[in-house]
C-alpha cells in the first residue's frame, strides 16, 4: 500500500511541474524570452547531441526565413560552446537562448527532444514532442490554425 502511494505521488508530481497545453508560462520566463502580447511564438528546445534536432532545425529555419511567426530556440547543452558550435554548423538564423542556468528547461520540463511549443499571450497552445517529418509544413499549418 505504501509503495503504491509513493508511486502515485511521484508520478503525479511530474504533471504538476511540467508546463502543458493551456498552462500559463511563468512571468519570469516570459520576461527572459521577451515574449510580447498578441504574438504567436514557436519555442523549440534542442541539444547538439539530439539527432532529430539536427534534422528538424533546418526545417524550422525555413519557416523563420518566410517570416510568418516568431521563433525562439533554446539550447540545453551542458556546455554553451557545444551548443554554439552546433548552431554555427547548422547556420541557424533565428534567436538562440543558451539555457545554462536550466531555468527554462526546468519551467517547461519537456519530456523529450526536440520539443516545440506554440505560445501566445503567455499561454501554451500546442506542443510537439519528438521527430516530425516535414516539420516546416506542420508548423505552417499549425500557425494558420492558432493565429
Amino acid at each position: 500500500m505504501f509503495k503504491k502511494l509513493l508511486l502515485t505521488l511521484f508520478l503525479s508530481s511530474f504533471s504538476l511541474i511540467a508546463l502543458e497545453i493551456g498552462d500559463k508560462v511563468p512571468q519570469e520566463i516570459q520576461n527572459t524570452l521577451k515574449l510580447k502580447e498578441n504574438q504567436l511564438y514557436v519555442i523549440d528546445f534542442f541539444a547538439s547531441w539530439c539527432k532529430s534536432c539536427k534534422k528538424e532545425l533546418p526545417l524550422i529555419s525555413k519557416v523563420y526565413d518566410e517570416n510568418i511567426t516568431s521563433i525562439i530556440a533554446i539550447n540545453v547543452d551542458k556546455k554553451e560552446e557545444k551548443g554554439k558550435a552546433f548552431v554555427k554548423e547548422l547556420e541557424l538564423p533565428f534567436p538562440i537562448v543558451y539555457d545554462q542556468d536550466k531555468k527554462l528547461i526546468e519551467a517547461f520540463d519537456p519530456i523529450g527532444f526536440p520539443t516545440l511549443y506554440y505560445v501566445k499571450n503567455g499561454v501554451i497552445l500546442k506542443s510537439i514532442v519528438g521527430a516530425v517529418d516535414s516539420l516546416d509544413v506542420v508548423i505552417k499549418k499549425d500557425i494558420e490554425e492558432l493565429k
